[in-house]
């Protein structure tokens, strides 16, 4: 088990509450705007926690994948979105998805990349699960320097500069990339008292090019609600 394991095995419980002060509903709204989501549509929700994002997508598309690599947060996503019917849910690093090639229309990942030890593998990953067509969306904070969420909060990035993002994205296959301000900022006080943090959000995403063909193999071992 890794830090993030460690901190998100303690936190899963209080998560919800913890999340307000990080990151807002308009985060999600923000990704959700970058999609172009249809009803019939099948998605990935990456590092879901306590589904978050994968409660903003399932009412508006046939099927949500919600993967995390927390079995406690997996129990809180599990009682959260237990009024949908269409969310099946896996555990998984975010490295090695149990999705098959080109199985999904869109994915996404909220706030998750900077707990990736090779955050350009994930993209890769995520990317790996596109149709062609499809969309990557990622919500995360931009580069700062407050060292204290490393411990405090398993932190293995401290964001990320945007061009690199971008680059990732590109070095991943996809196309029409852009990288955009959500307008929202991500918030959190160090527990031993000190710099308040105030992180700038960003919204990334980018489609799987029309011209690959992919054919969809391989077996899903995720579990329904």
């Amino acid at each position: 088990m890794d830090e993030s394991q460690r901190y998100f095995q303690r936190v899963a419980e209080q998560w919800d509450t913890l999340r307000q002060g990080y990151f807002t509903e308009r985060v999600r709204e923000a990704a959700l705007a970058k999609a172009d989501l249809t009803p019939e549509m099948v998605v990935a929700d990456v590092g879901s926690g306590t589904g978050f994002m994968a409660a903003g997508l399932a009412p508006l598309v046939a099927k949500v994948y919600a993967i995390d690599a927390s079995p406690q947060m997996l129990t809180v996503a599990r009682r959260n979105l237990g009024r949908f019917g269409n969310v099946c849910f896996g555990l998984a690093w975010g490295e090695a998805l149990p999705l098959a090639d080109a199985s999904v229309d869109a994915a996404f990942a909220n706030m998750y990349l900077h707990h990736c030890a090779d955050p350009l593998a994930a993209i890769r990953e995520m990317a790996r699960l596109l149709r062609p067509g499809g969309r990557l969306v990622v919500t995360d904070t931009d580069r700062h320097d407050y060292e204290w969420m490393r411990e405090e909060m398993a932190d293995r990035w401290l964001g990320f500069e945007r061009a690199q993002m971008k680059a990732w994205f590109e070095q991943a296959g996809l196309v029409d990339v852009a990288v955009d301000c959500t307008g929202q900022e991500c918030c959190a006080e160090p527990r031993a008292g000190g710099e308040r943090a105030s992180i700038s959000v960003f919204v990334a995403s980018g489609t799987k090019p029309a011209r690959h063909s992919y054919l969809a193999i391989g077996t899903s071992v995720l579990e329904s609600n």
